[in-house]
């Protein structure tokens, strides 16, 4: 008895700290709930008025594009990086509208670190009629911090990374020869560039250069790939009701001018 009133410190001190543990626990789990009711509540008010419809869910939400490119890819890949996975990525909420005749989604996907602080992504997609795969990325310079999505960027820029259609079907990916103008801003990779290169005219050059910009202004996407009958872009964060429109009115409007046609998304797994 005497024995156990000598520990009776050191197992009162250990309680308390695994209440407090707890507690804090607790408030950073409300304190997301409410984060999150707040920020769909903000993505309903915006779709509200374009007749479209938020998504909540795992499977629900998942994006057209996932058996493409799984979310946050990134911050999973490695051995180091797995350690440090608490929760894995997951979509959790989306958003559906049409613009025009455009079928639009978009997808937000979440993770846990060690850290305990979520992790977020958002991946804006379009259905379409198909196109040769290929991505359209803003040129890579020494200052720009926007290369987390890809793994080649020192030689040819994040357009290099092929994507997973390419691969599979062990297709080349090659560089698309762009106007002098235009390859300033951008690179290009296709696994058709000669069909790509003749969809660049000159009204889709003066289109782009007109939009073209640093990452943090321009509502162009720092990458954009077409594969699969669709076209999409991530992003980090969550998304953001003030930005989305322009962001998506950005990839119609290059989608209109390449003489793309809209197509039918995925039914709902």
């Amino acid at each position: 008895m005497d024995d156990l009133l000598d520990f009776a410190p050191i197992i009162a001190v250990t309680l308390g700290l695994l209440g407090l543990l707890g507690l804090l626990r607790w408030w950073a789990w409300r304190g997301e709930r409410k984060e999150g009711r707040k920020h769909v509540e903000a993505l309903s008010a915006l779709v509200g008025g374009l007749g479209g419809r938020v998504v909540v869910g795992r499977v629900e939400s998942r994006a057209w594009s996932a058996h493409l490119l799984p979310p946050m890819t990134a911050d999973t890949e490695g051995f180091f990086a797995w350690l440090g996975v608490v929760r894995w990525p997951r979509f959790e909420i989306a958003v559906d509208f049409r613009r025009g005749e455009w079928p639009v989604r978009v997808s937000e996907a979440s993770m846990k670190k060690t850290n305990g602080t979520p992790s977020y992504e958002h991946r804006i997609e379009v259905a379409t009629s198909p196109l040769p795969a290929t991505r359209i990325c803003k040129r890579v310079y020494p200052e720009s911090r926007r290369t987390w999505l890809f793994k080649n960027v020192q030689v040819v820029g994040p357009a290099g990374e092929p994507p997973l259609t390419a691969e599979r079907d062990q297709q080349q990916w090659l560089r698309v020869v762009l106007p002098e103008a235009l390859d300033r801003e951008f690179t290009v990779f296709s696994t058709d560039p000669v069909t790509v290169r003749r969809m660049f005219t000159p009204q889709v050059v003066e289109w782009m250069l007109d939009r073209t910009g640093s990452p943090g202004t321009s509502a162009m996407p720092f990458a954009l790939t077409f594969e699969a009958g669709f076209a999409y872009t991530v992003e980090h964060g969550r998304i953001a009701p003030d930005r989305l429109l322009p962001q998506v009115d950005a990839i119609l409007g290059l989608l209109d001018r390449m003489r793309a046609a809209p197509a039918h998304p995925p039914a709902p797994v």
